[in-house]
C-alpha cells in the first residue's frame, strides 16, 4: 500500500474539501464534522476509507475519536511519523 506524503494543514484541507465535497473555506481546525458540516457518519466512514486506500493506515477504534478538522489532521500526522 502507497504510503501518504506529509502535507501542510492547507493541503491536507485542500484533499479533505476534494473527498468529501465541500468547500475549502468551511474546513476550519475547530468546524466538528457532523455537527458544522453536516457530514454523516458513512461519509466519515467513505472518507476515512479512501484514505486508508491512498496510504493512511487506518485504526478504526481510534478513527470514531475524530470529531473536527483538527482532529483528522492531527490523526493524519501522527500516522504519517509512524
Amino acid at each position: 500500500m502507497p504510503r501518504l506524503e506529509a502535507l501542510s494543514f492547507e493541503e491536507f484541507q485542500k484533499l479533505l474539501a476534494e473527498l468529501l465535497q465541500i468547500e475549502i473555506a468551511l474546513l476550519k481546525p475547530e468546524a466538528y464534522l457532523i455537527n458544522d458540516l453536516g457530514i454523516d457518519s458513512i461519509r466519515i466512514v467513505q472518507t476515512l476509507l479512501r484514505l486508508e486506500q491512498m496510504g493512511l493506515p487506518l485504526a478504526l477504534e481510534r478513527a470514531w475519536e475524530i470529531q473536527t478538522v483538527g482532529d483528522a489532521y492531527r490523526y493524519y500526522q501522527e500516522q504519517i511519523k509512524s
